[in-house]
């Protein structure tokens, strides 16, 4: 309790030095597409979280959107989405406390079983027969389960979590992946299947060789073989307990060590969502096609016809790859994208946590002199990423955590990033100031 106090004192000395705002109203966050799948006709569903107040549901069919803005039919705060389509071309999706079903005709809304009070984020949606399941990534942090499962015939409610199965406590929950009658979910403290009622960790570094036990997607391929896409160390064939093969960034072509999604085409080609652009994996080499975008595809799957579609994070678009050409959908509103805002807005950074860089966006209604600056939990400055006169508009820079003013990596643990707006470099009159939490992790 001392010690609680202590940091307590700490962490108030802190938000004076720092003039933390905490607005009520939560704004956007990011702008992305974290959910891709299809229907029996190979129309593409997906979920859009926006950069302007709103959350959609988008069906795509060569040339044609059909645009369901969740924010406004259920007139809620904007949230963070997800989507799937079951096996009778129902769209699931998922937004904080609710699923919501179109059934072809009609949205209808059906409760969480628990009221989740924790603004939440990323999150995944997979359909198998009669149930949907749900994982969140940040739940379990906040002390709500991090599985969900719903009974579509009965209208029930199944959770997992540390106290009713042998998963662990606070977990990041992955991406979910499904083969036959297993389910598995991806978490940063290994890979957990769920068996009926039961849910249970099947790999982590206790109970094998692996290097890393944060694993955010999980693939079975055609040949039987288990794929690992990690938090830190690239992709994984795990071929048993003993042994692993890596594919990282220090011995491929692999653009980036954090892995988001994994699929296959019909040739047996992998294919490789990354937080800098997508990848192939054929014949055991990995192709890397960052040349055609550098961005972070949050979620990347293979349609019967070998094309590839990808949500790009920050701009939101929907891309699809034939194979030789790199093609960007006509997303939602694109004409507003362009407009100078009219609000300022700091969002989140992506990904949080981070190792070791992570992308800070903000935008700005008005042309004024910017500083956006990295502070660790002492107060410290150490890293000014902006400072400089900037237009009216949208921007974002990355931080790693490497290169720092200091000259030295940074150890894990929480800092915070602060943008001041001021009329001038003196600043002499301080127009906006704001500032967010961010984790490393190593």
């Amino acid at each position: 309790m001392k010690a609680f106090f202590k940091n307590f004192r700490v962490f108030l000395l802190l938000t004076q030095f720092l003039i933390i705002t905490c607005p009520i109203i939560l704004k956007p966050q990011s702008n992305l597409i974290q959910s891709i799948d299809f229907d029996s006709q190979n129309r593409v569903v997906y979920a859009l979280t926006g950069n302007y107040d709103s959350s959609y549901v988008v069906r795509y069919n060569n040339g044609s959107l059909e645009i369901w803005n969740m924010t406004s039919i259920y007139n809620i705060p904007f949230y963070w989405i997800s989507s799937c389509v079951d096996n009778n071309d129902n769209i699931w999706a998922f937004m904080q406390n609710s699923l919501y079903k179109f059934d072809g005709s009609n949205w209808t809304v059906i409760s969480l079983p628990v009221n989740i009070t924790s603004y939440l984020k990323y999150s995944d949606l997979a359909s198998k027969n009669d149930m949907i399941y749900l994982s969140i990534y940040h739940s379990s942090i906040y002390g709500f389960p991090p599985i969900f499962r719903f009974n579509k015939s009965s209208s029930s409610w199944k959770t997992f979590d540390a106290t009713n199965s042998d998963i662990p406590a606070n977990i990041l929950a992955g991406k979910i992946f499904i083969k036959g009658d297993s389910v598995f979910v991806s978490s940063n403290k290994g890979l957990i299947l769920i068996e009926n009622d039961s849910a249970y960790v099947i790999l982590d570094t206790s109970n094998s060789s692996i290097e890393t036990q944060a694993i955010y997607s999980f693939y079975i391929d055609s040949n039987g073989k288990r794929w690992l896409g990690t938090f830190d160390k690239g992709l994984v064939e795990w071929i048993d307990n003993n042994n692993f093969r890596y594919f990282n960034q220090s011995n491929s072509a692999l653009p980036n060590n954090f892995i988001n999604a994994i699929d296959e085409d019909s040739n047996g080609k992998l294919w490789i969502a990354t937080d800098n652009g997508f990848a192939c994996l054929w014949n055991d080499s990995i192709y890397s096609y960052s040349n055609l975008t550098s961005e972070s595809i949050a979620e990347l799957k293979v349609d019967n016809q070998n094309k590839i579609w990808m949500g790009e994070v920050g701009t939101g678009r929907l891309l699809v790859f034939d194979g030789t050409n790199l093609s960007s959908i006509t997303d939602v509103n694109d004409e507003q994208y362009s407009e100078v805002p009219n609000n300022f807005i700091l969002y989140q950074n992506f990904p949080n946590p981070f190792n070791p860089g992570t992308k800070i966006s903000w935008q700005s209604p008005v042309s004024s002199w910017q500083t956006l600056k990295v502070y660790d939990i002492l107060g410290n400055e150490v890293a000014t990423l902006v400072d400089e006169f900037r237009e009216a508009g949208r921007y974002e820079v990355e931080f790693n955590a490497v290169e720092t003013r200091r000259g030295v990596s940074l150890p894990s643990g929480v800092y915070f990033y602060q943008l001041r707006v001021t009329n001038s470099s003196k600043g002499t009159e301080q127009i906006f100031v704001e500032t967010k939490k961010m984790i490393l992790m190593k």
